[in-house]
């Protein structure tokens, strides 16, 4: 079974967020968002190809004993932490500050393809 930090591992495209406001996807924003993990620990993040902020990062599993453990990310230099789930070639991301919704970013081809995190498509 894959490492945390080798289902991480890539260049991430975001494809839709969503929150209790609404969502958005690239064709509502303009704008293309891409994230990067490298295996030492460096997080790149990109907007409309140019590079916006980048970050050394570690990650951790937290829990309660009572519940399933969240797999974390924590920044150094940039957000400060984010919730993460790597299923396949989907990723979400979520900041820890606010508990609802997220950020969907695909590896490789995506074409179409929105979750169904929110209970919408």
């Amino acid at each position: 079974m894959p490492t945390m930090e080798d289902q991480l591992v890539g260049r991430w495209e975001w494809v839709q967020s969503a929150n209790a406001a609404g969502s958005a996807t690239p064709a509502t924003t303009g704008h293309t968002v891409v994230v990067e993990f490298d295996r030492r620990g460096r997080a790149r993040f990109y907007q409309d190809g140019a590079m916006i902020g980048a970050a050394k990062f570690r990650l951790k599993a937290v829990g309660n004993g009572w519940r399933k453990s969240k797999n974390m990310i924590i920044y150094r230099g940039y957000k400060s932490q984010q919730f993460y789930s790597v299923s396949g070639n989907k990723l979400v991301l979520q900041d820890t500050e606010n508990g609802k919704g997220g950020n969907v970013y695909y590896k490789g081809g995506h074409k179409g393809q929105y979750t169904e995190f929110t209970g919408k498509r």
